[in-house]
């Protein structure tokens, strides 16, 4: 009796063990090689890159999003103050690394470095939009987060705006 429940064990230990996946790097290459990416895609890319490049460090973590048309510009910083001054603060380096001015929400030139990022060769700008780079830069969103627990201040705005909005959980 004593064998047989040791045996059922073992067989239900051997069940409920996964198997070991069989690794084809081969597969997975081919299988990410036959999906094409869209310029979506490599926007987001190029966005995420930069703005790691531009913001990112010390302390400071960054990250890129999308929803529907929007992209949107995720700061973090932890090891900073809780407070909404810290808060806006990371909004603003964000606008004042792609060239914006944080007081008015208006870009230096007539778009924002971030709205160049949408720009292809293979795109006549014109034919999409009148006002291609101005409309890009009403693509972007900034949502940040400053401190870290239960007590972090998150805050958020368009890109190309003065408005910052202080939500609560």
């Amino acid at each position: 009796m004593f064998r047989r429940s040791i045996l059922a064990a073992a067989l239900m230990a051997a069940a409920l063990t996964p198997m070991a996946a069989r690794a084809d790097g081969a597969a997975i290459a081919n299988k990410l090689k036959g999906t094409p990416a869209t310029l979506w895609d490599l926007t987001l890319v190029r966005v995420e890159a930069a703005l790691a490049s531009w913001v990112g460090g010390k302390g400071v973590s960054t990250f890129v999003g999308s929803d529907a048309d929007k992209i949107i510009l995720y700061v973090y910083e932890e090891g900073g103050k809780a407070t909404k001054a810290e808060c806006k603060a990371l909004i603003d380096r964000v606008k004042k690394a792609g060239g914006i001015d944080p007081k008015t929400g208006y870009p230096d030139n007539p778009a924002s470095d971030y709205a160049a990022l949408l720009n292809y060769a293979q795109i006549d700008q014109f034919s999409v939009d009148e006002s291609y780079a101005e409309t890009a830069d009403s693509m972007f969103e900034v949502d940040a987060v400053a401190g870290g627990g239960e007590n972090a201040v998150n805050c958020k705005g368009p890109l190309v705006s003065a408005e910052v909005t202080y939500p609560t959980p």
